[in-house]
């Protein structure tokens, strides 16, 4: 039987191969625009997909077939292989992709590795600041070299909420009425345009907080393991208030902003 991995190996493979991907897409984005040759919509037509995200999830998914060929794949464009070893990479090669086609700065890699409990080793690598942000299980997280945590202790009144939009327009139109609740209660809203960062941010504290009632895995697998190890309250998965989405906040937050977010479950 080969020697299991040593779980720091594993973040520092997901570090490695976000840069790799990150100056891939760095070199990209000179060309591409929203308009581009090479840009398709997927769940609707506000949702795009560029030969970028293709690209740099094809790099990962390399990287990691010559670095861990037993490992499964799930990736946002199409990656899928099942695991041999019991651990599967979940990869989103670009997630924000909107902004990156905009020429925004709120872009980034995320890349976990997964056990049958979950998110084992994660990293967050946003390439136009160099801003990288990665966790393994029990042992912590970092922004850069930076530990980060625990949360600071606020108040949902005083809390800064992160939260993001289905590219469906009626989903769109329920979030509105739920944000409807939220904006009163507390001290104002952020949307990014991308789930990695927005969970990032409540790991280091340039926010408090951070929900969606509907979330794809490879926008999570990383950043929330990121925010949990920070000293962030996570709830998302069956049998929570979250089955599909995600809410990751300081913990003071938590029980009063689940308690105003599933007044109306979306």
């Amino acid at each position: 039987m080969p020697a299991a991995p040593k779980l720091v190996d594993l973040r520092e493979l997901a570090v490695r191969l976000a840069f790799a991907a990150g100056a891939e897409l760095l070199a990209r984005q000179r060309s591409l625009s929203i308009d581009a040759a090479g840009v398709e919509t997927k769940s609707s037509a506000s949702d795009p997909v560029s030969d970028a995200d293709r690209a740099s999830e094809k790099l990962i998914a390399d990287g990691l077939t010559a670095a861990r060929p037993g490992d499964g794949l799930l990736g946002e464009e199409g990656a899928s292989r099942a695991s041999t070893t019991g651990l599967t990479w979940v990869i989103d090669p670009l997630d924000g992709t909107v902004n990156y086609l905009y020429g925004r700065l709120d872009w980034c890699v995320s890349i976990a590795v997964e056990d049958e409990q979950g998110a084992l080793a994660g990293a967050v690598h946003q390439p136009r600041t160099g801003t990288t942000w990665s966790a393994v299980r029990d042992a912590g997280a970092h922004r850069d070299d930076q530990r980060l945590g625990p949360p600071r202790r606020t108040e949902l009144p005083s809390a800064l909420v992160s939260t993001g939009f289905s590219y469906l327009p009626e989903r769109r139109a329920e979030q509105a009425e739920v944000l409807r609740q939220v904006l009163p209660a507390v001290r104002d809203i952020r949307r990014g345009g991308s789930a990695a960062l927005d969970l990032c941010s409540v790991a280091d504290g340039t926010a408090d907080a951070y929900y969606e009632h509907v979330i794809q895995p490879w926008d999570v697998a990383a950043g929330a393991l990121i925010a949990r190890e920070s000293g962030a309250t996570v709830v998302r998965g069956p049998g929570t208030a979250f089955p599909q989405g995600i809410l990751a906040s300081a913990p003071a937050v938590a029980a009063p902003l689940q308690e105003l977010l599933t007044r109306r479950s979306v």
